[in-house]
């Protein structure tokens, strides 16, 4: 499944032409007509094809190999067979000739999201808002929590005085305290005023935790009096209102999505998590899209403080497959998000770094060989943490790996 960052064989659709998954099997037939069809023997002394390892359809090996390319949404990497399934794992050359990556994944519900979008914590000044638009960027991650969005509403409100309010995805966020229906919609309407955009294309919730008001992020006190069905019915009705297109969480994990999911009317789309080499989350990333909720990476390139810098950003094999490729670390990150289905926040308030971010970035690929040198960076490591919250562990919700089934 690409979106658990792995790659279709080279041979998909070469072998066993009569199985139904096959892309020349019609649905009008049957596996022994078309077996009969294309000459394969029955067992009874028929005809069978030759040179093709008593399937028909010659392998890859025998036609002089086979590339696998990027299909569009997917996020498929170019790459070998894995070892064993053609007994070797013998390189297939990259992709050459000219790339066009998708710019944006269809949610669940038909709503489009850009795949790179501008986050706005901590911007200050509407003209950094001003800049993005006008280098492209069209998603506007925000949050009510951000203390904020009056500075973007102001960034965006020429664009959309001149009626381009339809080429916006704009974002926002119930924080911590606002879990209780009231304070939901309280929130969300203020966010409104301040962005000035007339509804929402997502509102997610910032974190699963409910706090009492008056919290900080410093000194939290539990809200017990505010369950997540609650929040997400109110949540709900300003989809029914019209001021929301679209719903989705935001640090959940694979069980809390499950469980939501169990007893919500509209179902969320997004879950909007740390998401980068380092913290690839695998199994989230793949189940839920299973699931059709889509993932969406928040701190693509990791994180630093005022004492130690960007390890992720600064590792020398990021640095290596950057500059094999012609690009900027940063630049190498977000496409490995990207090119495995992942939409993703970079923020920034530098012009020229906003430039790097998006310019250029749809018509570029990793090889399969960079991408699987940076997946060896996957450690689990967050640079988005606090000391009150508990993390879930990666492999609760889904399909239980068979090791934790029998206690090993």
């Amino acid at each position: 499944m690409s979106h658990d960052g792995c790659h279709e064989v080279a041979w998909k659709g070469l072998a066993f032409p009569y199985l139904m998954h096959h892309s020349g099997f019609h649905s009008t037939e049957n596996y022994g007509s078309l077996r009969a069809r294309q000459g394969h023997s029955d067992g009874h002394g028929h005809s069978s094809g030759h040179g093709s390892g008593g399937h028909g359809a010659p392998l890859p090996s025998q036609q002089g190999g086979s590339d696998v390319h990027s299909r569009a949404g997917t996020g498929t990497w170019n790459g070998p067979a894995p070892v064993g399934a053609r007994g070797a794992n013998t390189a297939v050359p990259a992709a050459t000739g000219p790339v066009t990556e998708p710019t944006s994944v269809r949610l669940s519900n038909g709503v489009r999201l850009p795949m790179i979008g501008f986050g706005t914590a901590m911007i200050k000044d509407p003209q950094v808002i001003k800049d993005a638009l006008a280098l492209g960027y069209r998603h506007f991650d925000c949050a009510w929590f951000y203390g904020n969005e009056e500075v973007v509403g102001a960034g965006l409100a020429d664009f959309i005085a001149a009626g381009k309010r339809d080429e916006l995805f704009i974002t926002s966020k119930v924080w911590n305290t606002h879990h209780r229906p009231a304070d939901v919609r309280k929130s969300v309407e203020e966010s409104l005023a301040k962005l000035g955009c007339g509804h929402l294309d997502l509102l997610l919730v910032h974190w699963p935790e409910a706090w009492l008001a008056g919290s900080s992020i410093d000194s939290p006190q539990p809200d017990n009096e505010a369950p997540i069905a609650a929040m997400w019915a109110a949540m709900e009705a300003l989809v029914d209102e019209g001021k929301a297109r679209s719903l989705g969480v935001s640090n959940f994990s694979l069980k809390q999505v499950e469980e939501l999911i169990a007893g919500c009317r509209v179902r969320p789309v997004v879950n909007q998590v740390e998401l980068h080499p380092m913290c690839s989350q695998r199994k989230l990333v793949g189940v839920l899209y299973r699931m059709g909720v889509q993932c969406v990476a928040y701190s693509p390139l990791g994180g630093q403080s005022a004492v130690k810098p960007n390890e992720l950003l600064n590792d020398e094999r990021v640095t290596k497959i950057a500059k094999d490729a012609g690009r900027s670390n940063a630049q190498m990150l977000i496409k490995w998000n990207i090119q495995r289905g992942v939409p993703v926040i970079a923020k920034t308030s530098s012009a020229e770094r906003a430039r790097e971010n998006l310019e250029g970035m749809y018509d570029w690929k990793l090889s399969y060989e960079q991408k699987a040198v940076i997946d060896t960076l996957d450690a689990g490591k967050r640079f988005i943490d606090f000391s009150w919250k508990v993390w879930a562990d990666p492999e609760e919700g889904g399909v239980a790996k068979p090791s934790k089934v029998m206690g090993l």
